[in-house]
């Protein structure tokens, strides 16, 4: 629901905040005073494109912010999106000079993508130019779908899996029939990689290991010099006594004394656990020292060995395991071509085998839709013969085409007829504004229980109507705003007396500038509201009588309706 709009520099607006509340908020005024412009601030924060013009006078920017209750649908894609929810729902939307804009939900930037995902979530809004799509066929189809059977969605859901899936293989097909000259060349190469690769007999970590060996080789002379400088130092060196006999004579030296003193001893066992210690380490200086061994031919060869390596990574892959990995790719690719012809038919086999299901699927989308248009049509009847269409025949054609998409392949079509002995029409064949206006009003009545979208705002839906034809438009808008939250612009004292909210719009210049103003009626207001309404420019005491009593019976009206709906 839609709880609060902020509009800041938007057109005649300079800075306007208003509130709205449950049930059916009606938004009256002069032609010309800025109603539309209210409708176009909410489809400008909803993600709609506008132009920079409707940034006000020298302002540098415009500005909208709208207030929701959140919903359990909308909390789950904005979690799934990073962006922290709550009950409440803030989305706001700005426009510069330069004509960009940036959007926000809960005061994180999100792309319009996103705005719009959200928005659609949010408000469902209908318009003059909105009713042009009931013109349009392409609508038909998501219309007559919205309205269908949760098992009818669920079979559709399956049908668009299985489409996707023939989608996939119908592209695998494509590549393997690609142009055979162009696969014997793709394979002579591949057979060269694979070669390549393979002779080279790569072992992982082999390189790193051949670069420690060869880092031994280059300093070999240096390591030999430097560990025998250090067996002389530890074992023994010409002319004097080495560090190993050092410790043995003092291992003797303390045997004598360690009688006195058990600090002693365990000074003399430390000093032997160095001197065996030391032994060991001697003998593993000693053992490295005569393994050294200076060959310049393993030297070269290993050298060799990393040219290669390396000359395979700049080809294939920056280590052996990404050369490896391209290896099992490219043997892989290689076999698939080999084997394309076998694939090719066992391809072919698997496409057949789905489009068999997309076929069993389409057909029981078309029984399905066919068994909810018949009783969709029927509850329209009814809902425009209520609407003054009293003569109406409304159906709704579903034929089946060749044609197969991601929704089956039926083709949906509204037609009608608004008088007898008439034949059925596409409705932009026969129907008027106010035709499209109620026809519009009628779907909307029917599909109000199946449709979760909280809001709903008409713009001028009256168009094109009057009289008693307007009081059935009023009562259905009672009706729907039971269980929505209704935005209405209308010209219809009618419609405006049933306003739970009513709101009136008006234009005023003030220091020669023009401002946008609304405000909320109280009763009194309301009753001069409709008053204008009803005469025009000049207002009577019998047209204020005319208004108090005209609130009177909607006041009634929708007490009985709305009793009348919750009964039911």
């Amino acid at each position: 629901m839609l709880l609060k709009l902020h509009i800041k520099n938007f057109a005649l607006i300079d800075s306007l905040d208003i509130s709205f509340s449950e049930g059916l908020n009606i938004l009256t005024g002069e032609t010309g005073a800025g109603k539309s412009i209210l409708i176009d601030s909410v489809n400008f924060v909803l993600g709609e494109k506008q132009n920079k013009d409707i940034i006000r006078g020298d302002e540098e920017s415009a500005y909208v912010e709208a207030v929701f209750e959140n919903t359990n649908e909308v909390k789950d894609i904005l979690d799934n999106n990073g962006i922290e929810v709550d009950d409440v729902l803030i989305i706001s939307r700005e426009i510069n000079k330069s004509g960009r804009t940036i959007s926000r939900i809960n005061n994180r930037t999100v792309t319009l993508g996103l705005l719009k995902q959200i928005s659609n979530l949010l408000i469902d809004i209908h318009g003059q130019h909105e009713h042009q799509s009931l013109l349009n066929e392409n609508s038909y189809l998501d219309l007559l779908d919205s309205f269908c059977s949760n098992n009818f969605k669920s079979i559709k859901q399956e049908f668009k899996e299985v489409y996707i899936k023939v989608k996939e293989i119908e592209r695998e097909i494509e590549k393997l029939k690609k142009d055979e000259e162009y696969k014997i060349k793709r394979m002579d190469l591949l057979k060269y990689q694979i070669q390549e690769i393979t002779e080279a007999n790569l072992k992982f970590g082999e390189d790193d290991e051949l670069l420690k060996t060869r880092n031994i080789l280059y300093n070999a002379e240096k390591i030999y010099s430097s560990l025998s400088l250090i067996y002389d130092e530890l074992y023994g060196g010409e002319n004097r006594e080495c560090a190993f006999d050092k410790i043995g004579t003092s291992i003797v030296h303390i045997e004598s004394i360690e009688k006195f003193d058990d600090k002693l001893k365990n000074i003399k066992n430390t000093i032997e656990d160095v001197y065996y210690k030391l032994e060991d380490v001697i003998d593993e200086i000693r053992l490295y020292k005569d393994s050294i061994e200076f060959d310049q031919n393993e030297l070269e060869e290993i050298q060799l060995r990393l040219d290669l390596i390396n000359k395979l990574k700049r080809k294939y892959g920056n280590s052996i395991e990404e050369i490896l990995d391209y290896l099992s790719k490219i043997k892989e690719e290689y076999l698939n071509i080999e084997r394309s012809e076998e694939i090719l038919d066992i391809y072919l086999k698997n496409l057949q085998e789905y489009k068999d299901k997309l076929y069993e699927l389409s057909k029981k989308m078309t029984l399905e839709r066919k068994k909810t248009a018949s009783e969709l049509e029927k509850l329209i009847e009814n809902e425009l013969k209520y609407l003054g269409m009293e003569k109406a025949v409304f159906k709704i054609n579903v034929e089946e085409s060749e044609k197969i998409t991601e929704n089956g392949n039926d083709d949906v079509c509204f037609v009608m007829t608004a008088n007898p002995g008439e034949p059925l029409k596409p409705l932009n064949k026969v129907a008027s504004g106010g035709e499209i206006s109620r026809i519009m009003l009628a779907i909307k009545t029917v599909i109000a229980e199946v449709d979760r979208i909280p809001t709903l705002i008409f713009d001028e839906i009256d168009t094109g109507i009057s009289g008693r034809t307007a009081q059935c438009v009023a009562e259905k808008m009672c009706l729907i705003s039971g269980a929505r939250q209704v935005l209405c612009v209308t010209h219809l004292p009618q419609i405006a007396s049933m306003a739970d909210t009513h709101f009136k719009i008006e234009k005023i210049v003030n220091n020669n500038k023009t401002y946008t103003r609304v405000y909320e009626l109280d009763s009194n207001n309301k009753i001069e509201e409709l008053a204008r309404m009803l005469s025009g420019a000049a207002v009577t005491e019998i047209t204020r009588s005319h208004s108090k009593e005209m609130l009177e019976l909607a006041e009634k009206t929708k007490c009985e309706i709305r009793k009348a709906k919750v009964l039911l």
